[in-house]
């Protein structure tokens, strides 16, 4: 007699690909047969999967069309079953995926537009954090600043990519009538993706302010990620920058 565990390994496995003789010896008959039982559970988890991408990934959906992302949420759904009890976290591996399908290529920004999308996922449910204690900056020794370390807000994501994706983002909103073309040839773009209050806001970055916002991510400490930055490009003023970044609720944290 096979054990619990056993019957529901042979359940999981069955659901998304394996063979369903063995199991279906386990399964009470009934008005259905075995199969078209485990067919039913199968549809479902699938059509659960393919309604939580379709929720994190709308502007995707737009781009390659409905009957697309349906065939791609499914064999998505059939490869990377969730290994998570909060559907929330479904979907993290769909950008490299989708990269993977037959076609894809003749969307060369497809994958950095749903990276773009699952970042804008992950701040919109991140945790919130107060603003930076002022008062506590303002008493450190300026000769102190270079080894300060500061924390981006937990809603804060980086993405550097060769498309100018943000404005792909925006010209494939849901809410859109029809869709703008975007000219590829505008270029990449470093963008800094973050939650403000109950919203999600994205803002290109220069060079610099992104090599600065990625070492401090990093645990950089300033002195370090001003190296960083100065090597990205010239012009680039941190205070000036920081000041912005603290008023915006992007920097949160800093320790000594």
């Amino acid at each position: 007699m096979p054990s619990l565990r056993d019957i529901q390994s042979a359940f999981v496995e069955a659901l998304f690909g394996g063979k369903d003789d063995w199991l279906s010896n386990h399964i009470l008959a009934g008005e259905m047969a075995p199969g078209a039982r485990l067919d039913l559970y199968r549809n479902n988890v699938l059509h659960n999967y393919r309604e939580a991408l379709r929720a994190v990934y709308p502007v995707i959906e737009r781009l390659v069309g409905e009957e697309f992302f349906r065939h791609a949420a499914r064999r998505y759904g059939l490869a990377c079953p969730s290994t998570s009890g909060d559907i929330q976290d479904y979907g993290r591996s769909f950008p490299e995926f989708l990269a993977t399908l037959p076609g894809a290529h003749e969307l060369p920004y497809l994958r950095d537009t749903a990276r773009l999308e699952w970042l804008v996922h992950e701040a919109f449910h991140a945790a919130e954090h107060g603003a930076l204690n002022l008062a506590a900056l303002a008493a450190v020794p300026a000769q102190r600043y270079p080894d300060l370390h500061f924390a981006l807000h937990p809603s804060c994501r980086l993405l550097a990519s060769h498309y100018p994706v943000h404005r792909i983002w925006e010209a494939n909103q849901p809410a859109r009538g029809v869709a703008e073309g975007v000219d590829l040839r505008l270029g990449g773009v470093n963008l800094l993706v973050w939650r403000r209050r109950f919203e999600v806001e994205m803002a290109p970055l220069p060079a610099p302010a992104y090599a600065l916002l990625q070492a401090l991510a990093r645990g950089a400490a300033l002195g370090g990620a001003c190296e960083a930055a100065f090597a990205a490009g010239d012009g680039f003023d941190v205070g000036q920058a920081l000041r912005a970044w603290v008023l915006d609720g992007v920097v949160a944290r800093f320790d000594s």
